[in-house]
């Protein structure tokens, strides 16, 4: 099925062109709750596999929220479901075994009609966030109001943030004695394990613009935020969703320096040995300025819009 054509309880579709338009109705303000996080699994596994979708925009559906954060009733429901004072030994063997069990369906499936449905769900939405980090199609968040706890973690794993001026930022975990649930490690990678930790420390709602200074808002747009976002979507996705897929890999994966570098080799291989990638070559040497300089000096409109030609044939 069509990433478009999904029923989804919690987001509305909109496709234009290869640029997929997700927005957030939770209404009345956009909590993040189970139903969300089954809606966006679902949502990241149809882009996996949709061609036709070269970049996703995600905003809110509420006017002037984004994604809030978690819903507290929510959270405090999955609390209830466990015993007391769990020593971490045995958290640790719990969550490590409904995560192996959660990667089975029929195993899935049963302990869903358990109290420890809650885990299993949040095994389930770790293994989505992470696939947004390899996905073929680029992600970009267009914050239009407040950006907190689970919002902010699952934004992490976007490739861009935008955000308008008067957007929120917040992590407030550590005030209601929580950790971070899937974003910790993300957020540390974007602006550093002090910053990170600071930010959860002081519970602060930030401005866009001192997220920015912060490095997790790439981008303040004063105006239309989900124009300017799909705007560098369609830009986006004129690029193969493969090599995207490729390159996000060499970003994020967590290896070696050495095993690093040979997966950047063998990605370069598979490019050079695609057709499309053989194609955008000889279309660079045929725009070639009769001079001999580089095309991406003398004519570089073209390779910036991704309009040279089409890289994601069908």
């Amino acid at each position: 099925m069509a990433a478009v054509d999904l029923d989804l309880a919690t987001l509305r579709c909109a496709q234009d062109g290869r640029v997929l338009t997700v927005r957030v109705e939770a209404p009345p303000f956009d909590y993040m709750t189970a139903a969300m996080q089954d809606d966006l699994m679902r949502l990241v596994e149809a882009v996996r596999s949709d061609a036709g979708v070269g970049a996703v925009v995600v905003t809110g559906g509420v006017p002037g929220r984004y994604i809030t954060h978690f819903s507290i009733s929510d959270v405090l429901a999955g609390a209830e479901s466990l015993p007391p004072a769990v020593p971490r030994p045995m958290a640790s063997l719990l969550v490590r075994t409904v995560t192996a069990l959660a990667a089975v369906g029929p195993a899935r499936r049963l302990l869903e009609r358990t109290p420890l449905s809650s885990l299993v769900r949040t095994a389930r939405f770790q293994a989505a966030c992470a696939a947004i980090l390899r996905s073929p199609a680029v992600w970009i968040a267009a914050i239009d109001g407040p950006c907190g706890g689970g919002g902010l973690e699952l934004s992490g794993f976007f490739d861009l943030r935008l955000a308008t001026p008067d957007a929120r930022v917040m992590l407030p975990e550590l005030s209601v004695g929580l950790t971070t649930t899937f974003g910790g490690q993300r957020l540390a990678t974007l602006v550093g394990p002090t910053r990170a930790l600071e930010l959860m420390l002081n519970a602060d709602a930030l401005t866009a613009a001192q997220a920015h200074a912060l490095g997790w808002v790439d981008h303040v747009v004063n105006g239309d935020v989900v124009a300017r976002a799909q705007a560098l979507g369609a830009r986006y996705a004129r690029r193969p969703r493969a090599v995207v897929a490729a390159q996000k890999a060499i970003f994020t994966d967590d290896v070696p320096p050495a095993e690093s570098l040979t997966r950047e080799a063998v990605a370069q291989v598979v490019g050079l040995s695609s057709p499309t990638t053989r194609a955008a070559l000889a279309c660079w040497l045929d725009r070639q300025d009769p001079s001999g300089d580089s095309t991406f000096l003398t004519d570089p409109q073209p390779w910036r819009d991704g309009t040279a030609l089409d890289m994601n044939p069908t």
